[in-house]
C-alpha cells in the first residue's frame, strides 16, 4: 500500500474514532440531563435538605440549604451543640461550639470543600463554560450493571470519573482524586435510593468511602426547592 494513502486511511480513522467519541459523550450527557431533570433543576434558586449523617455507630442530624449562585449553609447537629459551616459566595466560616461560638474563617482544602457543595449543579453542567475538560472513557462492567465513564480534570487539576448507570442514566459514583501535600487522595461518593421531587432525580442515600472503606453516609429525609432563604443566612453571626 502507498504511504501517502496508509497515512491518509490512519488520520481518517483517527478523526473517526475521535468524532464518534465526543458523539457518545454528547449522547450520555444528554441522556443523564434528562433522566435526572436538569432542565427543572436549573431553574430552582434554593435547596433545602434535611436527614441524618452516620458514621459508625453515631447519627448526626443535619440541616443543608443551599443557594444560587454559590452560597450553602450546613448546620450539625452533635448531642445537643450546633456545628455550623456556612460559604458566602467568597468566605467560608465554622462555628464549632466546644471551642468557642466565635466563627473561624476557613481557608486552603476546608474552603475548597464548601465551595463545591455550595454549587446546586454538578460539574458536569456547562463543564466548558467552567474551563473543565471532558471525555468519554468507555464502558465498565460491576455488579451485573454496566455504566458509562466520563473523566473530568478541573482547572485546578482535580479528577473526577463519573459512573453514569447504562440503564436509567443517573450517577451511581463519582470518584475524586486529588493532591495534599504532594500525596495523591481518592475517594469514593455513592448515590442511590434516588427519588422523584417535583421533576428532580434526588439522591437520598449519599456513602462516602475511602480506600474501600465507609467513612460516613449521609441519609437524606426531606428535600424542598425553592424555599424562600434570605442571604444574611450565610454570613457570620458578626457580620449580619
Amino acid at each position: 500500500m502507498n504511504k501517502a494513502v496508509f497515512y491518509l486511511l490512519t488520520l481518517l480513522l483517527f478523526l473517526s474514532l475521535r468524532n464518534s467519541a465526543g458523539q457518545t459523550l454528547d449522547q450520555v450527557l444528554e441522556k443523564h440531563f434528562s433522566a435526572s431533570g436538569q432542565e427543572r433543576l436549573s431553574k430552582v434558586s434554593t435547596v433545602k435538605s434535611s436527614g441524618r449523617a452516620v458514621q459508625l455507630d453515631m447519627e448526626v442530624p443535619f440541616k443543608q440549604v443551599q443557594k444560587r449562585p454559590n452560597m450553602m449553609y450546613l448546620e450539625l447537629d452533635i448531642h445537643g451543640s450546633k456545628m455550623i459551616q456556612a460559604f458566602d459566595g467568597e468566605q467560608g466560616w465554622s462555628v464549632e461550639p466546644w471551642m468557642t461560638n466565635q466563627p473561624r474563617v476557613l481557608a486552603g482544602p476546608e474552603l475548597s470543600n464548601l465551595e463545591k457543595m455550595a454549587s446546586i449543579d454538578s460539574d458536569l453542567v456547562n463543564w466548558r463554560e467552567k474551563g473543565h475538560e471532558l471525555e468519554y472513557s468507555g464502558l465498565e462492567q460491576s455488579g451485573g450493571r454496566e455504566f458509562y465513564i466520563l473523566r473530568l480534570i478541573k482547572e485546578q487539576g482535580e479528577i473526577y470519573w463519573f459512573f453514569i448507570d447504562s440503564g436509567s442514566y443517573l450517577i451511581h459514583k463519582m470518584v475524586a482524586s486529588s493532591n495534599y501535600g504532594g500525596i495523591e487522595v481518592k475517594g469514593e461518593t455513592i448515590m442511590t435510593d434516588y427519588r422523584d421531587i417535583d421533576g428532580i432525580l434526588v439522591p437520598f442515600m449519599i456513602e462516602m468511602r475511602m480506600e474501600g472503606e465507609t467513612l460516613m453516609t449521609n441519609i437524606v429525609e426531606k428535600i424542598e426547592f425553592n424555599v424562600l432563604i434570605e442571604e444574611k443566612y450565610f454570613f457570620p453571626p458578626a457580620n449580619q
